[in-house]
């Protein structure tokens, strides 16, 4: 919480400090939400891919974007294993990034690099042996880029593709948590 508001209160001083003046100077904030693919092909299988939401808050000064968010929403259950038994993945994490932007007119392509922790747990519940459970955290550099469309003067509507590469190892075995993100959102932009 108090990152938050440190972060915050950053924000605000630089929007009311020398940059404010300069129109290549905004700060933003948005929400995204689409799909997300996880590259294991068992637990993909399983769980299949899920909806993921990545609310964030940003600076852009001369094309250069620097923020963070936070991508949450990946819950799925489903069976596991020989007796079927009842399981449930979770994955969420905060990501900060940094991006360029080119704006023409309407219309700005970008590209951002970020760096993450996420957390990833499981728990498989079995009558017949103690239930199992991971609740581990890593981090990971993700990629991605997109188009954003300025249809009116603080308001932006954003398609974007981002790609995390997440190999973990709880136990003995790597699973790769690695997957695709293709995501729709808006945002303001002041």
């Amino acid at each position: 919480m108090k990152k938050i508001l440190l972060i915050s209160i950053m924000f605000v001083g630089l929007a009311s400090g020398p940059f404010a003046a300069n129109s290549d100077f905004h700060l933003e904030a948005g929400a995204l939400y689409g799909s997300r693919s996880i590259a294991d092909s068992g637990l993909k299988s399983i769980y299949g891919e899920g909806l993921v939401y990545f609310p964030y808050a940003g600076i852009t000064w001369k094309g250069v974007l620097i923020g963070g968010g936070y991508e949450g929403g990946y819950s799925k259950s489903g069976t596991i294993g020989l007796y079927e038994e009842a399981s449930s993945l979770k994955i969420s994490g905060f990501e900060f990034f940094i991006g360029y932007v080119i704006r023409i007119k309407i219309i700005a392509p970008y590209i951002k690099l970020g760096y993450g922790s996420y957390s990833y747990q499981q728990k498989v519940d079995s009558p017949y042996v103690e239930s199992f459970k991971v609740d581990h955290k890593k981090t990971a550099v993700s990629i991605g880029g997109g188009i954003r469309l300025y249809p009116f003067k603080n308001l932006l509507l954003m398609g974007e593709a981002k790609y995390v590469p997440l190999k973990v190892m709880p136990f003995d075995v790597e699973v790769d948590l690695s997957g695709l993100r293709l995501l729709a959102g808006i945002g303001l932009s002041i």
